[in-house]
């Protein structure tokens, strides 16, 4: 597993394993993220106890968009050390998937997240935090050569 960014060795980081997908549209021009009118990010979010990566996942995907998945296959396993206003120092563990929606089966809880359907590379560098833009770069890059729809 790759780790993007440095950690601080006189902090103590509490680990923050989480699953999150790149969500692919029917035509494969665009891609699913989310805001929350400040920042994006990749829809999906922490494992709970006893959640497995993709029960934690697909919960994540209803509350934020309502919908469950489909073509769901493992893309990336990222590391990073951040810091998190509401939780405090982190060391995450992203497993990222990508998917599709497929059914909407509910309203989403988390009222302030949007999804937005964008072209990757206008969002690189946009991306909330530096492990999410360096899986948006895998992702661009692993597509250019046919990796991801071939």
């Amino acid at each position: 597993m790759k780790y993007v960014g440095n950690k601080d060795e006189n902090i103590k980081y509490t680990k923050r394993p989480g699953a999150y997908a790149i969500i692919i549209n029917e035509n494969q021009e665009k891609i699913g993220i989310v805001t929350d009118a400040k920042d994006y990010f990749y829809l999906g979010g922490g494992i709970e106890k006893g959640e497995s990566e993709l029960d934690a996942l697909k919960r994540e995907l209803i509350e934020e968009a309502g919908y469950t998945l489909k073509n769901i296959r493992k893309f990336e396993e990222v590391g990073s050390y951040i810091y998190a206003e509401e939780k405090g120092y982190l060391e995450v563990t992203a497993y990222v998937y990508l998917a599709e929606f497929d059914k909407k089966v509910a309203e989403p809880i988390e009222k302030d997240h949007t999804v937005l359907w964008v072209k990757p590379e206008e969002y690189t560098n946009k991306m909330c935090r530096e492990w999410q833009t360096y899986i948006m770069e895998r992702f661009i890059e692993e597509r250019k050569q046919g990796k991801i729809y071939g």
